[in-house]
């Protein structure tokens, strides 16, 4: 297949002046359609949010990620949103440009309107997170009727990081928040979960010293208080950052993958499974 790879910078598409410090650009992996497979089919989207602590976003958790989706029949799609010195709510305005793009360009872009899923890791799967409990958030407003296109149809969050409480990870809520203490505990996630946040898979690892295990597992706890379908998959052994536990998605060759048990790679597989459960596959 011949898939075609381009970007696009949201603020010109969406007609916004880029704030200080903005990015949201998006790198979209369309798949092929082509008369030996369906001129006519369309396929689920999976929106790919790195980590890096709303200080930086990662390489190894953007097009290793968005391939090995492609791979799996999904277009894909990589924001990289704006990080520190710019703070909340830019990041969920870009996320949220994102999400209305894929849905806008849908028939053009051959994917399935009701089969946008959004991953997210680390900072970016508070990111994700973001876009799965805060989707009617009046910051969103700006954006009119086109707000209700927001919402994923699934969340699949990697390593993330969830609560401001006891086991947040500090620096990501600083670059996110400043020193606005309201705001950071607003942005604990845990507390936002609704009966009408996104299904989720979750996916983290006991042993990360960085984001604590406890941030998966609050939110998984928000989810079944409020009757939200979930997954949640803890692998027993993994530092943090590990990707997709492979050569490709690893920023220091093979060291960090002896840190992991053999059980780490398979949670994109497992959320592959689970994302198929909830009819994520191509339609002619």
């Amino acid at each position: 297949m011949n898939m075609k790879v381009f970007d696009i910078d949201l603020y010109a598409y969406f007609g916004l002046d880029k704030p200080e410090a903005g990015r949201g650009l998006l790198t979209c992996y369309e798949l092929a359609v082509t008369p030996e497979i369906s001129l006519e089919r369309k396929s689920p989207a999976i929106l790919v949010m790195p980590g890096g602590g709303y200080q930086g976003v990662s390489d190894r958790e953007a097009e290793p990620v968005a391939l090995t989706y492609t791979a799996a029949g999904y277009h894909a799609f990589v924001l990289r949103y704006s990080t520190a010195p710019a703070r909340f709510p830019t990041q969920l305005r870009e996320a949220a440009m994102a999400m209305i793009y894929i849905r806008e360009n849908a028939d053009a872009l051959h994917v399935r309107p009701d089969r946008v899923a959004a991953l997210g890791f680390s900072a970016g799967g508070h990111l994700c997170a973001c876009l799965g409990t805060l989707f009617d958030d009046a910051s969103l407003d700006i954006f009119g009727e086109k707000k209700k296109q927001v919402r994923p149809d699934a969340a699949v969050y990697v390593y993330p990081v969830i609560t401001s409480g006891k086991y947040a990870h500090r620096g990501s809520f600083r670059n996110l928040c400043g020193e606005d203490t309201a705001l950071m505990a607003a942005l604990s996630l845990e507390t936002r979960v609704t009966a009408g946040s996104t299904p989720a898979f979750l996916f983290a690892t006991s042993t990360d010293s960085c984001v604590q295990v406890m941030n998966s597992l609050k939110m998984a706890e928000a989810y079944a208080a409020h009757g939200v379908p979930f997954s949640l998959y803890i692998a027993e052994k993994g530092c943090h950052g590990l990707s997709l536990g492979t050569v490709t998605g690893n920023p220091v060759g093979t060291s960090l993958l002896t840190e992991m048990s053999q059980d780490y790679v398979l949670w994109q597989k497992l959320s592959l499974d689970w994302l198929t459960e909830r009819d994520f596959v191509p339609q002619d």
